[in-house]
Formats: C-alpha cells, structure tokens, sequence
C-alpha cells in the first residue's frame, strides 16, 4: 500500500523541464549526426508542374494567414529524416519546440493547425499511444506518399536549412517574409524577381511578395542592386531589373 500511495503522487522533476531549445535540438539532433545541416524540399510546393502557382501549396498558407501551419510543416520535413517519415509527440512538446508559450491553447492551435495540413493533403496522422503520429506527403498536395526527391525529377528541388529554426528565424520573420524566403532559396544565388510577373507564378499577391522582399532587406537577409540594361526600343534606350541575393546564413557569402 505504501508503494501505491507514493506512485499517486506527483513526480519530483530534478533537473527542470525541458526547454525550447532542448526540445528543438531533440529532434534535429539524429538528423545533424548525419551531418545534415538542410532537407530538400520540392519546387512543386511553390509551383505547379505547369509552372504557375494557382494550385502551389505556398498559396495556400498565404491566403488562410497559416503561419504556424507552415512552420510546422516545415519542421516536420527537417525531421522526418527517414521511411516512413514520420514523428510522434505531443502536441505541446511541438509548441514548445517553436517556442510558443505552455498552455492548452496552444497544444489546441498545434492539433488544429496539423488537422488543417492533413486536410490539404501535405501529412497524414495517425493516433500511437494518445500521441498523434505525423506521416509526410508529397510536397504537391496531392496526397501521394513521400519520398526523398531526387536529381532529375520534374522542377526539382531546392534545400531548406535548419538554421532557419536553431537560428529562431521562424520567430523574426513575418509569414509574406517566410513565402519569400522559400521562394528565394528554390533561385540561383543571384536572382530577380519581377513581382508583377511572379505573383502569377507562385499564387500571391505582388504587394505580399513586395513586404516579404522588403522585410528579408531590412533584417539584413536579403541585398538588392539594380542593374540596367541596353533595350533601343525603350523610351530611355535602357530597362533597369533589381537583382536579388540571399545573405548568410542562408545564402553564401559574397566574394569580394
């Protein structure tokens, strides 16, 4: 009796609750002993095969405000390293791993925002032990199985680097800052980016794509120059394009 009366008790926790950063570095942490430092993602969540953006997933996110969902996705494909793509926790312990504070209200947001991924056919779930296991699905919505992309296949894909979240990046930037930071690492090193011409490209809006442009430069991520060229049948014989460039830590450094 005296052994069951003591297991009824709460439980004495020694060394503190496990952090933000502790639960972060948890789950990357099989990942980066494989000396990963980035996860490919496929350029079909940004565009449709056909090469506009009208059925892209990004779209998606941007229209509904579905900030948490994003990053959770996002995480979710730094650490489902292997088949069958999964992980299992709590949806607390995902709050906290994007530091968002410990209350019910955000386990809920967590759980609401896995439904709305699910319904969209990006993951599937799984309950395992009153846990709910996140499965990846293709990056196109289509609800297919996933895989590792590989060299070859159709558009491609681009790298997503982790220090997005150890860096606490997902903290900084604004949701039309994190469209467009995706859509900046899926480009060469030196990119433009007409935002006429990419709003139909990537299915959002111009002036979204202009705040993400403009949030990315003042928080020192992105560079911008202009370069003008030699067009005789413009009114001023030249057109002038803004070139883009990715600043550490998520681009390379600029040689001098």
């Amino acid at each position: 009796m005296e052994d069951q009366a003591k297991s009824d008790e709460k439980p004495e926790i020694q060394e503190g609750a496990a952090t933000p950063d502790e639960t972060l570095y948890d789950l990357l942490n099989p990942v980066r002993q494989r000396r990963r430092r980035t996860t490919p993602i496929r350029r079909s969540f940004l565009q449709d095969p056909s090469g506009e953006g009208a059925e892209a997933p990004l779209r998606w996110f941007v229209g509904d405000r579905r900030e948490l969902a994003l990053d959770l996705l996002l995480l979710l494909h730094c650490t489902a390293s292997a088949p069958p793509w999964d992980v299992e926790m709590a949806a607390m312990a995902w709050a906290r791993a994007l530091d968002m504070r410990q209350t019910v209200g955000s386990e809920t947001t967590v759980s609401k925002n896995w439904t709305w991924l699910e319904e969209k056919r990006l993951i599937r779930s799984e309950r395992h032990r009153r846990l709910r296991k996140i499965y990846l699905l293709t990056e196109d919505g289509s609800g297919d199985d996933y895989s590792r992309p590989e060299k070859g296949e159709l558009r491609g894909f681009f790298r997503f680097p982790f220090v997005y979240f150890t860096d606490r990046w997902h903290e900084e930037l604004s949701l039309p800052a994190k469209a467009v930071l995706l859509i900046a690492l899926s480009q060469k090193s030196t990119f433009t980016l007409v935002t006429e011409r990419a709003s139909a490209w990537y299915g959002v809006s111009a002036d979204t794509l202009q705040r993400g442009l403009q949030e990315l430069r003042d928080v020192g991520l992105l560079t911008t120059w202009l370069v003008a060229r030699k067009t005789p049948r413009a009114r001023l014989g030249f057109t002038s394009v803004n070139h883009h460039r990715l600043n550490p830590p998520f681009g390379r450094p600029r040689e001098s």
